[in-house]
């Protein structure tokens, strides 16, 4: 219901500034403005000491903040507020965590104005910036190039909290008036302002904040980075920047660029190899073949994390010889097939294709470089008083040996650079090294069959299976494994026996129009503990962003993920070796530390995840 909802009408455009939680809106205030769909931003804000939140009249603050528009009505902002200076010890910690979620329920209109709603959930323990308010914003053209934005809305006084840090942020909730419970009154009662955009170039506004009347005044620099200040009650400055970019635009280069596919588009040589840009441009490709007859290629890519990347770039230089027709191979293994033109179409394989292909094409290693990636590693949770933040990041030069169709040797080494989450030494070690075969049973069952050394200091065997068709909706799977403890000292190895046992099943639903991916999944966690997730997963072109919701016999807790693409991509490249750095950087938070709430390990991919990557919707929905 929300999804249709989501559906109907147009949001109005943000200009530019940010409020002090990172929301569209003025200095404290928000506004009813939605940005658009897929819309990320990242900030900071200082805020005074006389007009602080939680340290009011103690010390200044500092909050950082992420804001995405999730949907083209929603957006999720994560922000955390940190006090400037010295506090007393018993007040240490990371900071106020805090999760709000805005929704629009009425989009501008030319006779209304734009309405949403801001609420703050109510996981946090003793947040200061909680939010549970109604805002309306109204636009009006003064002249050509100055625009006015009139807000007004209401903060409620009331809200909920928890009592404690517990395992379960569904418990142990309290009933809070603001006024009477709390020293800090953030939005209560009617809020206002109105700002003024000087050619969507910069602006000045000014609020009453439901207890001062603040002014400011901002200006966007190259149309992604934003500087603002304000005159808090007149008495003391506040200012604060950010930066945004819209996930889904960072594909529109490549879209514009769709190849053209006609009779009389041909080479007077027929082949494959043209130009020196196109020669540069196959050379990013392994295991390449023409099939000329059905005007098909096969090929193997692993510079870009986001499949249709590949695709586009291999059609230009192919075109001669009027190629539609694009087989993606992981690890030698045919994935499906998509059909390339004025649109993009997908298809399964049948098992006397993939035959087929295995015969007319028998593996040969030499078919691929000696490819080493560079892959960033960081661990990181909220500590304790003492350290805060426990973190450990490492970087790992990384390698493939090919043995077989399906079936490669992961190796490499591990630099270790900080450590100051547990007690292993800073040497210099092997990075996780397993074997794994992928196979495809047919066009819409897959197999991935893991043995070794896997992250997260666990070695054992993994199988993993999964039925996904590139165009169903529907995808489920299974996953077990049987791993133990191990690490590597300053000298020798260390392992415990075979005593985890991971045993998981998951069933999940594709929503293609805006490429959202809703997965149950269910079993036996690390550690014996047994429960149930929910993950919510956006594709946003190149990039991957996730929520989750977890409830084990552990505890109960929710956080996010994501996966980025890793800059620069390829370092330096010959025919036969090539330096680069890895696809993807996948990271996971959770709100609550310490009680080994669904643990599990990592193996060099999850099937769903790779397989998500080759829906057909999801690669439609970038060529259009």
């Amino acid at each position: 219901m929300l999804l249709l909802v989501a559906s109907i009408g147009c949001p109005i455009q943000v200009l530019a500034q940010m409020n002090i939680s990172g929301k569209p809106g003025l200095i404290y205030v928000p506004s009813a403005e939605i940005m658009d769909d897929g819309t990320f931003s990242i900030g900071y804000n200082y805020n005074p000491i006389n007009y602080a939140f939680k340290y009011n009249k103690t010390n200044s603050e500092s909050i950082a903040y992420v804001n995405l528009a999730l949907l083209p009505r929603l957006e999720v902002n994560l922000n955390l507020l940190n006090a400037n200076g010295d506090i007393a010890f018993k007040r240490k910690g990371i900071g106020d965590r805090q999760v709000d979620v805005k929704y629009a329920i009425l989009t501008e209109r030319a006779k209304r104005p734009a309405v949403a709603v801001i609420l703050s959930a109510p996981f946090g323990v003793d947040n200061s910036l909680l939010t549970h308010a109604i805002v309306a914003t109204k636009h009006t053209p003064v002249t050509r190039s100055i625009n006015a934005a009139v807000t007004v809305g209401y903060g409620s006084p009331y809200t909920v909290g928890r009592r404690t840090n517990q395992n379960d942020i569904l418990s142990d909730f309290r009933f809070l008036d603001k006024k009477r419970d709390l020293q800090y009154n953030y939005l209560v009662g009617p809020f206002g302002g109105v700002s003024l955009n000087f050619a969507r170039k910069g602006g000045v506004m000014a609020e009453w904040d439901s207890q001062h009347l603040n002014v400011g005044a901002y200006t966007t620099l190259f149309n992604h980075w934003t500087i603002q200040a304000g005159l808090l009650n007149g008495e003391q400055l506040t200012v604060g920047t950010s930066y945004k970019v819209n996930l889904l635009r960072s594909q529109k280069q490549v879209r514009t660029s769709k190849p053209t596919y006609s009779a009389t588009k041909t080479r007077s040589d027929g082949e494959v190899l043209g130009s020196n840009s196109e020669r540069n441009v196959l050379l990013d490709y392994e295991n390449l073949a023409v099939d000329s007859t059905n005007r098909r290629v096969y090929y193997e890519q692993r510079l870009y994390r986001n499949p249709f990347t590949g695709i586009v770039k291999l059609a230009d230089p192919l075109a001669g010889q009027q190629i539609n027709e694009f087989v993606p191979l992981f690890q030698g293994v045919p994935i499906a097939r998509y059909r390339v033109g004025e649109t993009l179409t997908a298809g399964t394989l049948s098992k006397q294709e993939r035959a087929d292909y295995a015969v007319a094409h028998p593996f040969d290693s030499r078919n691929y470089k000696l490819d080493f990636r560079i892959q960033p590693e960081f661990i990181a949770q909220f500590g304790f008083r003492e350290q805060t933040v426990e973190s450990k990041t490492n970087l790992l030069l990384q390698s493939q040996l090919f043995l077989s169709r399906g079936l490669v040797l992961n190796w490499g080494v591990l630099v270790p650079l900080i450590n100051k989450l547990d007690n292993q030494p800073l040497n210099v070690r092997p990075a996780p090294t397993f074997l794994n075969q992928f196979l495809a049973l047919d066009g819409r069952n897959f197999l991935s069959l893991s043995a070794g050394l896997f992250y997260n200091d666990q070695y054992g065997v993994n199988a993993q299976y999964r039925h996904a068709d590139v165009n169903s909706n529907w995808s489920y799977g299974v996953e077990s494994g049987l791993t133990g403890f191990y690490y590597f000292p300053e000298s020798g190895f260390y392992y415990e026996s075979l005593n985890h046992l991971l045993l998981l099943a998951d069933v999940a639903y594709r929503i293609p129009k805006r490429d959202i991916t809703v997965k149950v999944s269910g079993g036996q966690f690390l550690r014996q503990d047994r429960g149930a997730r929910v993950d919510v997963i956006r594709q946003l072109g190149n990039v991957e962003i996730g929520f989750f919701a977890v409830k084990t016999g552990n505890g109960t807790t929710g956080g996010f993920n994501f996966a980025i693409p890793i800059p620069p991509g390829r370092i330096a490249q010959s025919q036969r070796l090539r330096l680069r750095t890895s696809e993807e950087f996948r990271w996971e938070y959770a709100y609550t530390r310490g009680y080994n709430i669904a643990g599990r390990y990592k193996v060099g991919y999850q099937l769903d995840a790779l397989l998500r990557q080759y829906q057909g919707s999801y690669l439609q929905n970038q060529y259009r």
